[in-house]
């Protein structure tokens, strides 16, 4: 026992002289979420993005991203890597960054012939610490591409928010729509239900039917529309029930309290001007063809007393 415990203090002791001797190993994680692309419902001529996140624990320093596509050669030319700077596939992910965005963008060609293709994107770490021993760190994204010929419909409304608006403003509505479908999607029609502050008496129901942006394939947009009034709507708090259809289906609805400021509270002289010119456009230029009529009868007789 006694020889047993001999041997453990030298051990200790060389393995605290090579462990404090040798250079820092600068061991971080990397990776990437989601680790995959799944693309299954392309078709010819489309354009599909999708955005993923580099994660790191340590977030340090600067540390340089190279990025190599291990797919087949004849979808490379598909496939570009933007970091949202200078649209490289080599980029810096800058220090106290721990979650850096990358968005891939697939474009098919049109006459592209139908098929499954698969491959991946590899960012590798290239970290430049002096003084330490640094492992280069990898993260995968697996790609799964189809490209078919089929219809498919998918589409979600997950953002909805009624803002705040001026006194004498239409009610307003800011949504997203999120098409995740391989065809362009566009709303057909929106109600909008107007109480009072209590949320019991009824003011209004508002429909509006056109004017809907059109939403490519694999796209998200976000747009703010308005339901026109024909009654003066007040300071103070209301609610508001908004639903968007599409062929008469109902895809999303939000109720929700908005609140009615004092007018120039969001929008600047200029914008109230632009407004006013809007809206009393008629008066205004009654009133200018009249000023003009003034200003050419002065000019008339004016030369007629020169005449004579």
């Amino acid at each position: 026992m006694q020889k047993g415990l001999r041997w453990i203090l030298p051990v200790s002791v060389v393995a605290g002289l090579i462990f404090f001797a040798a250079p820092g190993i600068s061991l971080a994680a990397f990776g990437v979420s989601p680790p995959f692309i799944n693309a299954v419902h392309l078709v010819p001529g489309a354009t599909y993005s999708q955005t993923i996140y580099l994660v790191r624990d340590d977030a340090s320093a600067d540390l340089p991203i190279t990025t190599t596509l291990n797919v087949p050669d004849t979808i490379k030319s598909w496939i570009s890597v933007s970091n949202g700077s200078d649209n490289g596939p080599n980029f810096l992910i800058p220090a106290g960054t721990q979650q850096f965005p990358v968005n891939v963008t697939i474009t098919v060609p049109q006459n592209q012939p139908l098929g499954t293709y698969q491959g991946s994107i590899l960012f590798a770490t290239a970290p430049n610490s002096a003084g330490q021993v640094t492992i280069a760190l990898g993260a995968d994204v697996t790609m799964n591409l189809v490209v078919g010929n089929g219809v498919f419909e998918q589409f979600s409304i997950p953002y909805i928010t009624l803002p705040s608006i001026e006194e004498g403003w239409n009610p307003r509505v800011t949504y997203r729509l999120q098409n995740d479908g391989n065809v362009s999607e566009q709303l057909t029609g929106a109600t909008f239900s107007l109480y009072d502050q209590y949320d019991i008496t009824q003011l209004a129901y508002l429909t509006k039917n056109d004017g809907f942006p059109i939403v490519p394939p694999f796209t998200a947009q976000e747009d703010t529309i308005q339901f026109p009034t024909d009654f003066h709507l007040g300071i103070g708090d209301y609610w508001g029930v908004v639903t968007f259809y599409k062929n008469n289906e109902a895809i999303a609805s939000q109720k929700a309290i908005f609140h009615v400021l004092p007018r120039g509270s969001l929008s600047s002289p200029l914008d109230i001007a632009l407004e006013n010119i809007e809206a009393y456009w008629m008066y205004y230029l009654i009133g200018l063809i009249v000023l003009l009529l003034i200003i050419r009868r002065i000019f008339m007789v004016r030369r007629n007393k020169r005449r004579a």
